[in-house]
């Protein structure tokens, strides 16, 4: 039997909601909007390698939503309401997720963040701008991602590959960042307070300053 396809289609608002969708095929469709609260899509396809392009998620609500084992690759997910939104062992190289929310706003001056997106491909995804502080973001490819004006702070970001990425555009600071490959990450010019490396890792940055480190 084969897998259910669904190609170019704007869906209604709450065709989905709550529902478990798996080994599905959306090719170039429109989730625009749409609430998506408590989804969980395994094994689906939001990657048309056709035509190169990805589904539309902006501005939906994604709230609690789970994307496991999936392809979501250069996907829009601007403005969308994403607090604890899940992405685990999925692509979505080249993402689109500036200006998405993970934040949950109580008052002007209390908020948390909730989001768990590990074992996934992210290179030359979009985060401009974007809140992810204390979130789960462990075992990641971040290769290339455009992190401009983001934060991390206090995140788990332990096991990721930040080969290509500019250090300085974005907070790293309480980060655990152990076990990571670090790329060109330079200890004179980046904010590292509260940053968790191993013994291996401050060895090999402190090499490129000349200093070595024993024991």
């Amino acid at each position: 039997m084969e897998s259910p396809v669904f190609e170019n289609k704007r869906f209604d608002l709450n065709e989905f909601t709550g529902r478990t969708i798996k080994g599905v095929s959306f090719l170039n469709c429109d989730f625009s909007r749409v609430d998506l609260s408590e989804t969980q899509f395994v094994d689906c396809i939001f990657y048309d390698r056709d035509r190169e392009v990805g589904c539309s998620f902006r501005s939906a609500k994604l709230k609690g939503a789970s994307f496991k084992r999936c392809d979501l690759s250069v996907c829009v997910f601007n403005f969308a309401s994403a607090l604890g939104l899940e992405i685990s062992e999925s692509k979505a190289q080249g993402a689109d997720f500036s200006s998405a929310s993970f934040m949950n706003v109580i008052s002007s001056k209390s908020w948390f963040c909730s989001a768990f997106i590990n074992k996934s491909n992210l290179a030359y995804a979009n985060f401009s701008k974007v809140n992810l502080e204390k979130c789960e973001l462990w075992d990641n490819r971040w290769t290339g991602a455009n992190l401009a004006g983001a934060s991390f702070a206090g995140s788990d970001l332990s096991g990721g590959d930040f080969t290509a990425i500019d250090w300085h555009s974005a907070d790293f600071t309480g980060c655990d960042l152990t076990d990571s490959e670090l790329g060109d990450l330079d200890l004179r010019t980046v904010n590292l307070e509260g940053v968790k490396v191993s013994r291996d890792q401050m060895s090999d940055l402190a090499a490129r300053l000349g200093i070595n480190v024993l024991g």
